[in-house]
């Protein structure tokens, strides 16, 4: 029988965990063992690694670089599972389940920070030209006039992110929030057109409209078809 985990009330159910996945990462005062034993009691289906579909990652002591770095890797694609820490296990293990609830239904839940915008960046360095064959988002609060300096140089730019979507260009106040660890409504809407998205990873490049418009004020429209790409 598979139970739904919501509200804040304590354990009542034969199997509370009934449904979820849980990866022990590191050591703790118990043996592994024991603990992924006692946890299966529950209902739970442990995991040895971290993969997109997990609903908890314990976080015990010495837990290995390369496992943090999965874990903040499975975030910026997106997949986010519940933190736990020893206390939080003993609490769940002890009968009280309360905020420790989650779907069993996972989801992506990204949510952009600056490391997308510096691991994605598009580079402009060189004669070539980076936007050839490349479908551009313009975020709403970019300058209008920018879909006419990219339409004379054969650079086509939409209002909304699809399938085709290459190239994310956000406003430099949107940059700057990425910066101050904040959001916005443009940041939103791109999360959101990703989240519902069957993408499995976050494969935009990204740029700010000051990065753009520095690059295309070097490059007037004339002959700018000979900087394409090969």
């Amino acid at each position: 029988m598979q139970y739904e985990l919501f509200g804040d009330a304590d354990f009542e159910q034969e199997l509370p965990l009934a449904g979820r996945t849980i990866c022990l990462l590191g050591t703790f005062r118990q043996a592994s063992k024991t603990l992924r034993q006692k946890l299966q009691g529950l209902g739970a289906e442990m995991k040895q690694g971290l993969s997109r579909g997990l609903h908890y990652a314990v976080l015990g002591q010495n837990v290995p670089a390369d496992t943090q770095e999965k874990l903040a890797q499975l975030a910026f694609h997106g997949y986010c599972p519940k933190i736990l820490t020893e206390a939080d296990l003993d609490n769940i293990l002890g009968g009280h389940y309360g905020a420790y609830a989650v779907p069993e239904q996972t989801k992506k839940d990204l949510h952009l920070t600056l490391r997308h915008y510096l691991e994605c960046r598009l580079r402009f360095d060189g004669s070539l030209n980076p936007l050839y064959t490349k479908e551009l988002f313009l975020a709403p609060d970019t300058q209008p006039d920018l879909y006419q300096k990219l339409g004379n140089r054969g650079i086509y730019a939409n209002a909304y992110i699809d399938d085709t979507t290459d190239v994310l260009v956000i406003s430099d106040a949107s940059l700057q929030h990425l910066k101050d660890g904040s959001t916005d409504a443009s940041l939103r809407y791109i999360e959101e057109q990703y989240n519902k998205s069957r993408a499995q990873t976050f494969r935009f490049m990204i740029t700010s409209e000051g990065e753009l418009r520095e690059w295309l004020s070097a490059f007037p429209p004339e002959g700018f078809g000979d900087r394409a790409e090969s």
